[in-house]
């Protein structure tokens, strides 16, 4: 019985990664996680309701649709505040605060300058002395946010959702980092 549903587990997994493929994450990726949702999903099931195979099929094509949402960089969007035509809108700032991690995973390196320009293959959108105070900021912050505030911290990072007390929290933390240091005028929200 165990082969049989490993066996189902497969033909699910490899026929839905290819419809799930997106910025890094290849077809083996989807794969995986393909088979990690289904190990998950066994002890749901009721056979008395269906297939396994129709039940893996809509329970992992559903948590892969989740699993997209979470990690893909929507590029565009309307600003339900806006319509996205006022720069200065704070929905939309915080929006491209959030997706701006996600967004840089997306894009793909220009694999021709990788050895010889190490600038060619970051997003900058200043000069290089603003990138170097950037990098500063960030070494800071880094160095002196305290331990129980950093998984919180990197999660911002990365554009994942977090609730608003502990955002807040880290934001006032970092804020008060940057002022010990002289950079309270450049501070602003990371999400």
């Amino acid at each position: 019985m165990i082969n049989e549903e490993l066996n189902i587990i497969r033909k699910v997994s490899k026929s839905l990664a290819p419809s799930y493929t997106f910025g890094y994450y290849d077809v083996e990726d989807i794969e995986q996680e393909c088979f990690i949702i289904a190990l998950e999903a066994l002890p749901k099931y009721n056979p008395n309701q269906g297939s396994l195979e129709n039940f893996l099929y809509t329970h992992i094509s559903n948590r892969l649709k989740n699993f997209l949402r979470k990690h893909y960089y929507r590029r565009t969007f309307n600003c339900s505040q806006c319509g996205g035509k006022d720069p200065n809108c704070e929905y939309c700032e915080k929006r491209r605060w959030k997706f701006a991690a996600k967004k840089h995973l997306m894009e793909p390196i220009d694999i021709e300058h990788v050895n010889c320009d190490k600038e060619a293959n970051t997003y900058v959108t200043c000069n290089i002395l603003e990138n170097m105070e950037l990098n500063e900021i960030f070494y800071i912050i880094n160095v002196h946010l305290e331990v129980h505030l950093r998984a919180d911290y990197l999660k911002m990072l990365d554009g994942v959702s977090i609730p608003k007390n502990r955002r807040k929290i880290i934001e006032d933390r970092i804020v008060e980092i940057l002022n010990e240091y002289g950079y309270g005028e450049k501070a602003r929200p990371l999400v």
